[in-house]
């Protein structure tokens, strides 16, 4: 019965092959670019065409072998093309290696049905019509659907164990798909030409389907990982914000009674060296005063606290804020919003070894009917910015970084934006909320 089935051309194959590492290579971070990329692409379509092209003439029996290398070769361009790691290239490998399948086989199923119609046509502009109208519209479609991951793919981190799930995934799916070629006594074996294709097709389909819901599944854990760790850091800006307000009525207190002891000794004619030193203490006691008034009480709590970090840690913090434009806004929204930016300002800057580069600076006004929260602070090295936002310069990046989108997510929610940049020495993050006299959402 083979006989009577026309194979797929080796050359269809190695286009469909290195048209769908293309597909990944174009949607992942790439080494390459520009005219480089290009040249690296033309040679890799060399080499695969000319890997297939000595499968073509290799004993039956090495066939197996063979696409086993071209899957390898598949595997080394996306390992070499992109920075993915050996885990996340066998992934994307397997997703690249059915697309191949399901792309080849469909082109040539109906390239097959066709060539029978039409049986006084030019077999050769059939197959490269339908080799360039199939394996373009199969490869623009991955391409779409993949696009929807690409802001997650670079944040995804593909284990060891999703490598190998996807791998055994598509070997299985290449197997089912191909089982008609070594034997016809199989539960999913044709019994002519167009049941084979038929198969080989459905099969080959159901595996991308397949491996789009393992992506889909990663990305649900992902977002449920990220809204938990969001959560818990608003959380913790909430009991930051609880705990602050529950000191700073004992630090009031406590900053008035030593003023008027301060004031009691100094009128007694104390020595010129005690004058030195109780003028040391009262500014050392100095930052323990609540003197942010701004007109929100939680915007008053939580900019006392960083102003008393800011203070310890010989950074000039300096803010102007109308507290009053933020009262239609949650008292978690506030805590999260000025906690983590100003704790991101200050852990840039408590690096920098001059102090008077320390600088950090906030501001709350009303501007066009915007309400406008602007944080800046000094920078000596401008930060990669990845989607829009800075990346965290921690090590640990998988749960590190949620500062920043807290901010959008919070923004988002009242209607407004935010806007990052980096001018000269100074990196600019500001939220602008449409402030026309609007409650709480």
């Amino acid at each position: 019965m083979n006989e009577l089935i026309p194979d797929i051309p080796r050359i269809h194959t190695a286009v469909a092959e290195w048209a769908a590492c293309m597909v990944y290579v174009l949607i992942l971070k790439k080494r390459f670019k520009g005219a480089a990329l290009w040249a690296a692409s033309a040679g890799a379509l060399g080499f695969f065409c000319g890997l297939q092209v000595l499968a073509g003439i290799a004993p039956l029996w090495l066939w197996i072998p063979c696409m086993a290398a071209a899957a390898g070769a598949m595997y080394l361009t996306i390992f070499a093309f992109t920075r993915c790691k050996a885990s996340g290239a066998l992934f994307w490998t397997a997703r690249a290696f059915i697309l191949a399948e399901f792309a080849a086989s469909l082109e040539w199923q109906l390239y097959y049905y066709c060539a029978r119609l039409l049986p006084n046509a030019d077999k050769t502009a059939l197959q490269i019509l339908f080799l360039a109208a199939v394996g373009a519209a199969a490869c623009a479609a991955a391409c779409f659907l993949e696009r929807r991951y690409a802001s997650a793919n670079d944040r995804l981190t593909v284990t060891r164990g999703g490598g190998f799930t996807a791998a055994a995934l598509a070997a299985a799916v290449f197997a089912l798909g191909n089982m008609s070629f070594i034997t016809s006594n199989s539960p999913v074996s044709g019994s002519s030409a167009t049941d084979i294709f038929w198969i080989r097709t459905l099969v080959d389909f159901c595996g991308l389907a397949m491996l789009f819901v393992q992506q889909e599944q990663r990305l649900w854990l992902y977002a449920k990982d990220e809204m938990h760790s969001m959560r818990n850091m608003l959380t913790r800006q909430y009991e930051q914000y609880a705990a602050s307000k529950d000191n700073i009525d004992f630090l009031n207190r406590r900053y008035h009674d030593l003023k008027h002891q301060i004031g009691v000794l100094r009128s007694e004619g104390d020595p010129e060296k005690k004058a030195a030193y109780f003028d040391e203490l009262e500014r050392g006691i100095k930052v323990y005063e609540a003197q942010t008034h701004t007109g929100n009480g939680v915007l008053d709590v939580v900019l006392t606290g960083k102003t008393r970090i800011c203070a310890e840690n010989g950074i000039n913090f300096t803010c102007v804020a109308n507290g009053s434009l933020l009262d239609f806004m949650d008292v978690m929204d506030i805590c999260s919003v000025v906690g983590n930016a100003l704790d991101n300002a200050i852990e840039s800057v408590v690096q920098l070894p001059d102090v008077d580069k320390r600088l950090v600076k906030m501001a709350v006004y009303l501007q066009n009917g915007l309400l406008v929260l602007r944080f800046e602070n000094y920078v000596e090295h401008k930060p990669e910015f990845e989607n829009g936002l800075p990346v965290t310069t921690k090590r640990d990046k998988r749960n590190h970084g949620y500062g920043i989108k807290s901010i959008r997510s919070i923004a988002e929610k009242y209607g407004g934006s935010i806007g990052i940049r980096v001018e000269g020495d100074w990196f600019t993050l500001c939220l602008l909320i449409p402030h026309d006299g609007h409650a709480k959402e």
